[in-house]
């Protein structure tokens, strides 16, 4: 008993592989440019929204000396590199790739989501730093300033995260851009119940713990845009392998066995994959029928719409 290539020894044309290009792809990539369509537009607003705050944050920050408001702009701008970052990569994800970019220019939002999320550790670092260094070197609070700021960017933060849930959600490098705000508004939140707190009570150690609190949070979401991001740019596998074999072999008992298994994501709901199967030398005549039943239940299923499938038969 051996196996080989169907296109080595067999009667029929010399096809070795079969790349399913249909009309899953124009509604694959039809589906990815409405999204991206609204991203842009939601990315774009959110933009505006955070940089006229910062602007004016430090316009007033310089004119009334106010350390406060200078370091909450400082913390705006990341936000606003954030989102830029992100809108950049919408934008160039959109156009058009030269041929030897086989796979376009998909992976550049996955990267973006990356850069984020290792801005977004540096976010978690920066807050358990200012909390810190209030605890240890305690000064005055001017509430008032303090609070307002405090406020303006919580409003901000809430009204840009809104903005940004009207996009794609499943979009990682939006998720990214959302989870910036998202961290932003607690911090502002934890600051708000900080300053009342050392007001009333002068318990500064409060600060600390708020801060960890929100470091946590904030980590456990970072840790996840990283870990997605980090597998897509690897090529791991987001489904799993041997699930994705049981279920192709349970779709046609014709075929003997598939190995040589690999499905990697390209971007958001954007799967590949590449096997070989290997079916009963007397079962060639069917290779057709086989394969498109393969294709059509591998994108009903688990939304694999790009296939290459290598043929290979067994006889005795």
């Amino acid at each position: 008993m051996h196996s080989c290539d169907i296109g080595l020894n067999s009667h029929k044309p010399k096809i070795k592989e079969k790349h399913k290009h249909n009309h899953s792809d124009k509604h694959s990539h039809e589906h990815h440019h409405d999204h991206r369509t609204q991203d842009k537009k939601v990315l774009k607003i959110a933009l505006v929204i955070t940089f006229i705050t910062m602007i004016a944050e430090f316009v007033f920050g310089f004119l009334s000396n106010s350390l406060a408001l200078i370091s909450d702009a400082i913390h705006m701008f990341t936000h606003s590199f954030a989102l830029i970052i992100s809108l950049i990569a919408i934008i160039i994800a959109s156009k058009k790739a030269p041929i030897e970019k086989t796979f376009g220019y998909y992976r550049i939002e996955v990267l973006a989501a990356f850069v984020n999320g290792i801005t977004i550790i540096l976010s978690i670092v920066w807050i358990v730093y200012e909390a810190l260094e209030r605890y240890f070197n305690p000064s005055e609070i001017d509430l008032k300033t303090a609070g307002i700021v405090a406020i303006i960017g919580l409003i901000v933060n809430i009204v840009t995260g809104v903005i940004l849930m009207q996009g794609d959600k499943e979009n990682i490098n939006l998720k990214s851009a959302f989870i910036h705000m998202l961290s932003d508004a607690l911090s502002s939140i934890a600051i708000i119940i900080g300053y009342i707190v050392i007001y009333y009570t002068s318990w500064y150690f409060i600060d600390i713990l708020l801060a960890i609190l929100v470091a946590i949070v904030i980590g456990k979401w970072a840790y996840q845009v990283l870990k997605d991001s980090t597998n897509t740019l690897m090529e791991s596998s987001p489904l799993d392998i041997n699930e994705v074999k049981s279920f192709i072999q349970s779709r046609n008992e014709k075929i003997v066995d598939i190995h040589d298994i690999h499905i990697w994501e390209i971007t958001q709901d954007m799967y590949n994959m590449t096997a070989h199967i290997l079916i009963n030398k007397d079962d060639i005549e069917e290779y057709e029928n086989i394969l498109h039943e393969i294709n059509h239940s591998l994108e009903h299923e688990y939304s694999i719409v790009h296939t290459t499938l290598q043929l290979e038969f067994q006889r005795k």
